[in-house]
């Protein structure tokens, strides 16, 4: 209705002003004859809002569609006027071109993400194959060769699950997920990352067998990438990370707490920016700054909620907070 009456508001204040100097007219050449002045200018009213009603009743369709949300792709008739059918037609027109386009994207972003993930596993074979070379090697040299290693594997997984994003909700499935299996799970693959940095897991458990809903796969990364900072951001300084679970309030909070070099306030409300490295990445570890914006994005498509916390040369805390299943 807004938009109608907008839309005619010229059309209104035309008829108004119009009336208003036929009264002054009249009233100026000295006319006496006032009751065929307001008979003419009521005639006038009534055909305009006639005219109106009439405008209405053809155009509600187009406004009501106007004022959707358009979440249905179909585009019905606006009304049986010439101007209604016109738009109607370029519309579809319009829509049937971008639906090609979206089409077309759709398919380059599949084929992009096919390709990536047929690439990042091909890479896969020859770390697996150098690991199994040098596990026997105990030499400072090959150390520094499984630490390069592993910084290999970690921008694999960045890159595969940085392209999967865009296709997440295609990529993704909610269940009931028993957190104390995965949080052990994640520490036993991730063996080699505590041995290498020397910084190991302490982890603390409210209770046993807590059950959540979320999506596995998204969420093991998340957490895998939250704990690879903890431990590379704590290497020389401390040697253990704490990740504590509570059960509350039909709520799950996850915490992962570091007590290594912590981030500078000024880092601090940019670290979830995609390539964002700040102070520590390029002082202490080579940083994409992808690790913590896919965090992010992942947590809000999954609709956990996070927070962060971190002091310098105190640590750094990151909470998620999960739905129980009971």
């Amino acid at each position: 209705m807004k938009i109608f009456f907008r839309s005619h508001l010229a059309l209104l204040l035309i008829v108004f002003a119009q009336g208003g100097f036929t009264w002054l007219y009249f009233w100026f050449l000295g006319f006496q004859g006032w009751g065929h002045i307001l008979y003419v200018s009521s005639m006038q009213l009534l055909f305009i809002f006639a005219y109106l009603a009439y405008r209405w009743i053809e155009d509600y369709k187009l406004y009501k569609w106007i004022n959707s949300n358009n979440e249905n792709k179909f585009i019905p008739s606006f009304g049986t006027s010439y101007f209604t059918n016109v738009l109607h037609r370029k519309v579809l027109e319009e829509k049937s071109i971008y639906d090609q386009i979206i089409m077309e994207n759709d398919i380059a972003i599949q084929e992009k993400v096919t390709f990536m993930n047929q690439w990042v596993h091909q890479m896969k074979t020859p770390i697996s194959v150098i690991h199994l070379m040098i596990q026997d090697q105990d030499e400072n040299v090959f150390q520094d060769i499984r630490k390069e290693l592993y910084r290999l594997e970690e921008g694999l997984k960045t890159v595969l699950y940085s392209s999967r994003l865009t296709m997440f909700e295609k990529d993704y499935f909610i269940e009931t997920i028993t957190l104390q299996a995965l949080l052990k799970e994640i520490l036993e693959e991730n063996k080699r990352l505590f041995i290498q940095f020397g910084v190991y897991p302490n982890l603390i458990l409210d209770e046993q067998d807590i059950s959540i809903v979320s999506d596995q796969k998204w969420i093991k990364f998340v957490i895998e990438q939250i704990l690879s900072n903890a431990v590379k951001y704590s290497t020389g300084k401390s040697n253990k990370v704490d990740i504590k679970v509570v059960n509350s309030n039909e709520k799950v909070m996850c915490t992962i707490t570091d007590y290594g070099i912590g981030i500078p306030p000024q880092d601090l409300k940019r670290v979830f920016d995609p390539y964002f490295t700040g102070v520590n990445g390029r002082n202490y570890h080579e940083s994409t700054g992808m690790g913590l914006y896919l965090v992010k994005e992942i947590l809000h498509k999954l609709s956990h909620k996070f927070q962060i916390y971190s002091e310098v040369d105190h640590g750094t805390s990151f909470s998620i907070s999960f739905n129980v299943k009971e």
